[in-house]
């Protein structure tokens, strides 16, 4: 149902627009007049070369010129940890077996690596819609999905053809911050990584032990019988003291006999502990960590096809759980057996596992 609401909304945009455009309503930021949209991630315990060469890597795989386009690397300067691409791609508005609906993008993104940040700024935009019709319309993202031309003067709604640039254009710098994102927190959670890392997460099994790990969560390393750091979980029952709960070896997580996950239209799973990897801190956000077989094919389908999760964790033979901690998923990578291993003592080292790294959501 979700999705065939959200190819009728790109169908029909003139309907009334929900709670989830308020961010494609907002003010477009400006630079000497020209739209730029710019953003920070933090990449802590990354020295600034490292930052550059994960990126660059990164920039050289998704723009590569070919026939039809030509997004490319067009400048860099390792030394100050600067790169800029010309990119190039399409924005697909709707696609059916009848038409397509679509806009080719132009833009520069500049990357600027420095230690532990890193600044992209996407500018110069430009559009080359129905280049097929007579040669189509060229349009300046200033002229087009600007404030005063994207929105209604009320600015409560976007209108209908130059609104649905704006649309395009604001999820695609959300998909470029996004795999960047992804791309430093799987250097952070790959071997390498780790080697040049000091930051640990607190994994919460049978044995209590400390894994390196990607996140820069927690700071000092806890020794396997002394109580680890404090972390806020969120408890959805009606128990107001399980509300905020204390990682240590006796809390309930670890004393947990039974664990499940629910996803999608409330289909829940049942995992075993080897599944359980942690909980932590990835870009400053409080992180569960879940280790899924890669055989299990049901359990992978559901958390693969959803966004959001619950982990339930029972005590003894009790039907209610202890604690809920509700996620959004924000990562998701296979990993060895023996990475699994290292994160929890009761994986194999000969099967691989996909890891699924959730944002704790606090409500």
């Amino acid at each position: 149902m979700k999705k065939l609401i959200l190819i009728f909304c790109a169908i029909i945009p003139i309907l009334s627009w929900g709670q989830s455009d308020k961010k494609y309503l907002e003010p477009l930021q400006t630079i000497d007049g020209k739209i730029n949209f710019s953003t920070q991630i933090k990449a802590p315990t990354i020295s600034r070369q490292v930052l550059y060469d994960i990126l660059y890597k990164w920039a050289d795989e998704r723009y590569k010129p070919d026939q039809k386009m030509n997004a490319r690397i067009i400048f860099t300067d390792k030394d100050k940890g600067t790169i800029i691409v010309s990119g190039e791609e399409y924005m697909v508005f709707s696609a059916s077996m009848l038409s397509l609906d679509r806009t080719r993008i132009y833009y520069h993104l500049q990357i600027d690596c420095s230690s532990e940040k890193v600044k992209l700024q996407i500018s110069r935009i430009k559009y080359w819609y129905n280049e097929d019709r007579d040669g189509g319309e060229r349009y300046k993202a200033e002229e087009w999905i600007s404030d005063k031309n994207a929105l209604n003067k009320a600015k409560t709604r976007l209108l209908p053809i130059s609104g649905k640039f704006r649309r395009k254009t604001i999820d695609l710098n959300d998909e470029l911050v996004k795999s960047v994102q992804t791309r430093i927190g799987e250097y952070l959670l790959s071997k390498n990584g780790r080697e040049d890392t000091t930051p640990k997460i607190i994994v919460t099994s049978d044995t209590p032990s400390e894994v390196p790990s990607a996140a820069p969560a927690v700071t000092t390393a806890v020794a396997p019988n002394q109580p680890s750091v404090e972390q806020k979980v969120v408890a959805m029952n009606a128990d107001p003291k399980v509300n905020e709960t204390k990682l240590s070896d006796e809390n309930i997580i670890a004393s947990a006999n039974r664990i499940t996950i629910t996803s999608g239209n409330d289909e829940q799973f049942e995992i075993g502990k080897e599944s359980w990897g942690g909980l932590g801190n990835l870009f400053g956000k409080d992180v569960t960590f879940c280790l899924i077989d890669t055989q299990k094919t049901m359990a992978n389908m559901l958390l693969s096809q959803n966004d959001s999760y619950t982990i339930s964790f029972y005590i003894k033979e009790k039907t209610e759980a202890a604690l809920v901690i509700k996620c959004k998923k924000i990562s998701t990578q296979t990993i060895s057996g023996e990475e699994a291993n290292k994160m929890n003592s009761n994986n194999s080292n000969s099967r691989k596992y996909n890891m699924y790294v959730g944002e704790l959501v606090k409500e």
